[in-house]
């Protein structure tokens, strides 16, 4: 299984509002997806974001991502964030956020 975990660290504040809505849209389609799990964990400051997906094929995630509105995100993503981090391992779950996050120390 690929465990795919991704940071972003929004540019500012007035970013919130365009960001939920496209975070919205994107976890309606990863629910019909075939995505096995997932979880989205942001920052007590609300400008740094995590998502963490589990998938069973290197495939499955790249028609995720590269269709829909996660595709249109990705095309906006500059204007949200200049900060955007993604890991992809092996796992057999998901992972505590504590875990996670050292991927990205």
């Amino acid at each position: 299984m690929i465990l795919s975990i991704t940071k972003i660290e929004l540019n500012s504040y007035t970013k919130l509002i365009p960001f939920f809505k496209f975070n919205s849209q994107i976890i309606a389609e990863l629910k019909q997806s075939k995505c096995i799990k997932y979880k989205i964990g942001g920052s007590w400051n609300l400008k740094v974001w995590y998502t963490m997906t589990l998938w069973e094929e290197e495939n499955d995630i790249n028609a995720f991502y590269r269709n829909g509105t996660h595709l249109e995100a990705m095309k906006q993503a500059q204007s949200f964030s200049s900060k955007i981090q993604a890991i992809r391992i092996q796992k057999e779950d998901l992972i505590g956020w504590k875990e996670a996050k050292k991927g990205f120390m």
